[in-house]
């Protein structure tokens, strides 16, 4: 389904007709579920992973989703729970790489064929995101150095990894 930008529309963006690619996407996935397509996860980067609404629309079709976010994306949420990304890595235990804490070495490959040993973890981010319980998975290149390199990716509660829960650990991330 092809997007067609505001410019073409007679009202712009006003215009009953137009839609964002945002909303194409939703509709795409929605479309496809509903043909007997399987999704493990619908994945975003963070142009897309900082749209609630799109995460809204992923939610009510039923679709589970990895949405990245950006570091310094604030959240909403009562008193002390707001945060960014960012403060969510920082609460996580470091020590060192013999003594990681909530850290998990993961090593990377990239197109060059180089690989790095990054490390991810499991945190919360507030009451932010479409159900209310989103999860945080963080990578960085070094958990000492926060937030520096760190990159945070919001999954919904019916990710692959599993259901998650305020008050346990999240089921275990693949790299």
């Amino acid at each position: 389904m092809p997007y067609t930008p505001a410019k073409y529309f007679l009202r712009g963006k006003a215009d009953f007709d137009f839609r964002t690619k945002l909303q194409i996407g939703a509709e795409l996935a929605a479309r496809a579920v509903k043909a007997g397509f399987v999704f493990r996860a619908v994945a975003a980067d963070a142009a897309y992973g900082d749209q609630d609404g799109f995460r809204g629309e992923l939610r009510t079709a039923g679709l589970p989703f990895v949405m990245a976010l950006k570091p310094r994306h604030g959240t909403w949420a009562y008193g002390a729970d707001a945060y960014t990304p960012a403060d969510a890595a920082r609460i996580l235990t470091f020590t060192s790489e013999e003594e990681p804490g909530d850290w998990t070495p993961v090593t990377c490959t990239f197109h060059d064929g180089h690989t790095e040993t990054w490390w991810a973890a499991d945190a919360r981010l507030g009451f932010w995101g479409p159900d209310g319980t989103t999860r945080l998975v963080v990578a960085t290149a070094d958990p000492a150095t926060l937030p520096g390199s760190s990159r945070a990716t919001s999954r919904s509660k019916t990710s692959w990894a599993g259901p998650t829960a305020p008050t346990r650990r999240s089921a275990a991330t693949r790299p």
